[in-house]
């Protein structure tokens, strides 16, 4: 590597490392101002909030790599044009892209260790994370309603604790689920209600329950219910309503991690949990599934957006020195802007079938990088 290579990479190193611990920091702060007060209301010790607030960095790690990396670039261009240093390394006959090569390679760096990241720290950290609070959240509850004493099912779903339902319908088996509070980590759940019929519509039995969790030790793995009544229908009429304390319902065999993943959106599911989801449904040829197949897609091309910020930061931070430098950084920022908006455009018409997957999620990527190349040769 040229002195000047050291040179640009030892500058824009300090700027990057700067730009992403300050990122950093903001998050934490704003995470912290979010989820403390839940942590403190659920008892949660020291040592679990401190795991759980560690586990939230690899996973905006992506995120804030890209953005550490417009800023850094921009700036660093920007200081180079302010202390006419990019004249200088133009009139010694150096091409704008020989000046910035080093920037280029950096990018390239930063994309395949995002798309590292992506498949393995990242998971692990937003599962992990989502486990630590969900078990914190949990344990809270399983402590208050062992102190309560729940005599009827419609008791259960007074206790009903703050958040919305969780419904799943297993059309093949006939099976329609409501829970109240739902762990797809734990397989817990709390409020559980489960409708049987007969596929045309009657009711052939019922669980109502309490408290439940799935148990995958078992040679075919099953809920266990706590604290309910099992009703039983003939005819459409019923016919029996026995209490239980604890029953093994074999019946019973969808899995928590399933239906968490299909009631919660695709952009808060790790890539694991996404190509689990996409195995199980057969997605790709699903129209209600084809946003978790087009967010698996588009997880496995965001690396590659690293190169897109050097793309589109380099030919208008080095624009010309007649004009002001912050000129050019705000039409790259507003094209940046353009990248993230036909993102969304694009995933909108793959979620609605009107593009592929893969093709909606590698469009904007391909295009932005067409024209940033494009730009660099005609600044060059």
């Amino acid at each position: 590597m040229l002195l000047l290579d050291r040179y640009i990479l030892r500058e824009w190193l300090k700027v990057f490392a700067m730009t992403l611990a300050a990122l950093v920091g903001l998050l934490l702060v704003g995470r912290a101002y979010d989820e403390v007060p839940d942590l403190i209301k659920w008892d949660a010790s020291g040592s679990l909030a401190a795991r759980y607030f560690a586990l939230q960095i690899p996973a905006f790690l992506p995120l804030l790599i890209t953005v550490s990396l417009l800023i850094s670039v921009l700036f660093i261009l920007g200081f180079f044009h302010r202390n006419q240093e990019l004249t200088a390394m133009r009139a010694a006959g150096l091409s704008i892209f020989r000046i910035t090569r080093v920037l280029w390679a950096a990018g390239g760096v930063l994309a395949l260790l995002l798309f590292a990241l992506n498949a393995t720290l990242v998971p692990m950290a937003t599962e992990k994370s989502r486990l630590l609070k969900e078990t914190a959240e949990f344990d809270f509850r399983a402590r208050t309603e062992g102190q309560k004493t729940a005599t009827t099912a419609t008791t259960a779903q007074a206790n009903t604790r703050d958040g919305a339902a969780s419904f799943f319908a297993n059309n093949a088996q006939h099976r329609l689920w409501s829970i109240d509070r739902l762990s797809g980590y734990t397989g817990r759940g709390y409020g559980i209600h489960v409708w049987q019929d007969d596929g045309v519509g009657n009711p052939v039995e019922a669980w109502m329950a309490r408290y439940g969790y799935y148990d995958s030790a078992r040679e075919r793995p099953c809920w266990v219910l706590e604290d309910g009544r099992h009703y039983r229908y003939e005819s459409g009429r019923l016919v029996a309503q026995p209490r239980f304390q604890k029953i093994a319902a074999e019946n019973l065999t969808e899995s928590p991690a399933l239906m968490r993943a299909l009631n919660a959106k695709p952009r808060e599911l790790s890539i694991n949990e996404i190509r689990a989801v996409l195995a199980q449904t057969g997605a790709e040829t699903s129209r209600r599934m084809a946003s978790w197949a087009v967010q698996y897609h588009y997880v496995l091309a965001s690396p590659f957006c690293c190169l897109i910020v050097v793309g589109l930061a380099v030919p208008f931070a080095v624009s010309g020195v007649r004009v002001n430098p912050m000129v050019g950084v705000s039409k790259s920022l507003v094209l940046f802007a353009l990248y993230y908006l036909l993102t969304n455009l694009c995933s909108l018409l793959g979620a609605q079938q009107l593009l592929a997957p893969a093709l909606a999620a590698w469009l904007p990527n391909l295009f932005m990088l067409a024209l940033a190349v494009w730009l660099c040769r005609r600044v060059n």
